[in-house]
């Protein structure tokens, strides 16, 4: 396997192994990631006897060749989705980055990619007073990327354990490793929590959300999900009392004339409620204005609307990635919220994806019950957390535990049905 350019990404590796992205570790002595037994024997591998060298860069704009490495690296991967992708971490990062440092380290085989720990610094207020420094995947803060990863070559299994080893973790000084919005169902996991065990890591793996989805294939299921009742009425009423179209929009241009009416939307709907709506904030109108450039541009962005009468009754913005639609940010008019926009639209959105062939319709993070009504299979996301400090892990599982027995008391017994409508 060759990358594009892979002399002139060789030798930007070289230059950035010589100090231009910061410290590299090419020694081959990895460092004790933070250890739960001091006196235990240290485990030392040879990175450079399994072949695999390790880069840290801390400016996107260094290797401009990283794109084109960064894409093949995807296709050679167990497993992964569009919040793995180049553009989308370089979107989150022109919105976001003001309070957050850039800590990406790349691992190389030669002169080809073989993984990525696509992570950021961020420092927060420690439970006990002081700042607490955290390493975390990019987009993981905000909730934006809703699966966070490392990117590995499935066939370079030491690929992982050398990221990880080059992040020099206990070493430099970190407070915390925090891999919120980790697949449980990711290829990488085994593999990582192997690796923090041999170490004597002290580390907790807490169950962060449920992630439904429908796996298609089953074509009479299929249609049967999307003709559920509900979704039948509600559609039928606004077809009767109007015209009522789908429409995928084809272009850049044709989605950025629609985005500022989708962000009203958004903003009027959830004006009724206690939580505004996240688009009063600049820097995620930002973010959704990248993502549509960038997304266009790669062909796995999806912005459909439902027009009623002309107008735009509700919006979606999504990607149909690797065979797989993935539910991300719906809205609608809420001066039809009594009939259930929501489901309308998620009637077409359905009908889409099975015309098509797709073969998941992914809901993504969310316990909200329409999800479970049209999906088939429940995945969850993981929080694992590795500690520098026996204190701070005391401290943050009692904090844990605190905030369990607090939810379980206040839990309502009976919880209503939410709707797509009111997504």
């Amino acid at each position: 396997m060759v990358i594009a350019n892979a002399w002139k990404y060789g030798h930007s590796l070289k230059q950035a192994a010589q100090g231009a992205f910061g410290r590299t570790d090419t020694s081959g002595a990895t460092r004790a990631v933070f250890r739960g037994n001091h006196d235990a024997q240290r485990i030392v591998l040879d990175a450079e006897a399994n072949g695999v060298r390790t880069v840290r860069l801390n400016n996107w704009d260094s290797l401009p060749e990283l794109e084109a490495a960064w894409a093949s690296l995807l296709t050679r991967c167990r497993s992964h989705t569009v919040f793995q992708t180049f553009a989308w971490h370089t979107c989150w990062w022109k919105a976001f980055r003001d309070s957050h440092e850039l800590f990406i380290v790349l691992a190389h085989v030669g002169s080809e990619l073989v993984g990525i720990a696509p992570m950021m610094i961020t420092r927060v207020a420690g439970l006990a007073g002081g700042m607490r420094s955290c390493v975390r995947f990019i987009g993981s803060t905000n909730h934006a990327s809703d699966y966070c990863d490392f990117i590995v070559d499935a066939d370079v299994p030491q690929a992982l354990p050398a990221l990880l080893d080059g992040m020099n973790l206990g070493a430099a000084g970190f407070d915390r490793l925090d891999l919120g919005h980790f697949p449980s169902h990711s290829a990488n996991k085994p593999a990582l929590l192997e690796y923090l065990s041999l170490r004597g890591a002290r580390f907790t793996v807490e169950f962060q959300a449920d992630a439904p989805v429908r796996m298609l294939g089953d074509i009479q299921a299929d249609r049967k999900a999307a003709n559920k009742s509900s979704l039948k009425r509600h559609t039928k009423f606004f077809e009767k009392s109007g015209e009522l179209r789908f429409h995928q929009c084809a272009s850049e241009a044709e989605v950025l004339a629609y985005l500022e009416g989708f962000f009203e939307q958004h903003k009027a709907r959830w004006a009724r409620t206690n939580s505004p709506s996240q688009f009063s904030d600049p820097a995620q109108q930002l973010f959704y204005r990248e993502l549509v450039k960038d997304g266009f541009r790669h062909g796995w962005l999806r912005f459909d609307v439902v027009l009623f009468n002309g107008a735009p009754l509700a919006f979606h913005l999504g990607f149909e990635y690797r065979r797989c639609f993935i539910w991300y940010k719906p809205t609608f008019d809420v001066g039809f919220a009594a009939r259930s926009p929501g489901e309308v639209l998620l009637k077409f959105l359905l009908e889409d994806a099975i015309a098509k062939g797709l073969e998941e319709f992914d809901f993504t993070v969310g316990s909200e019950s329409f999800k479970y009504r049209f999906a088939n299979l429940t995945r969850s996301n993981d929080r694992i957390i590795v500690f520098r400090s026996a204190a701070d892990r005391w401290l943050h599982r009692a904090l844990f535990r605190g905030k369990s027995m607090l939810k379980k008391l206040h839990a309502p017994r009976a919880l209503p049905k939410r709707e797509a409508g009111s997504a």
